[in-house]
């Protein structure tokens, strides 16, 4: 039974870990908002869950185009995080090529949402 309970505990502890690894999305607060609202700098409100310290800000999120009327400094926003790495993206509606294998990456981060 010992080893069972090993590899349960083994497989638990896997999946714990790929879980803390991929960013899907987060509530964050606008720190800095460049002239024409297409990017924001942001400051997720979460803080890290082992000492409470706050997260990284996150620099030059784009901004949807839908949120641009109602975001401002201080707004809470939903932060997503995409599939696919977004470096090689021009803002258009161009195909674009990937630059890495990177996945569900802070770096890939787009604000979506202006919660009230």
């Amino acid at each position: 039974m010992a080893i069972r309970n090993n590899d349960t505990r083994f497989v638990k502890e896997l999946i714990e870990r790929i879980q803390w690894s991929v960013n899907v999305a987060q509530l964050a607060r606008v720190t800095y908002l460049n002239e024409n609202k297409t990017q924001a700098n942001v400051q997720p409100m979460a803080l890290n869950y082992k000492d409470d310290s706050k997260r990284s800000l996150l620099i030059n999120v784009p901004v949807g185009k839908t949120c641009q009327n109602f975001i401002g400094i201080n707004s809470v926003v939903l932060v997503t995080f995409l599939d696919r790495s977004i470096s090689n993206w021009d803002g258009t509606n161009k195909d674009f090529k990937l630059d890495s294998k990177r996945m569900h990456d802070l770096n890939d981060a787009v604000i979506t949402e202006v919660l009230p």
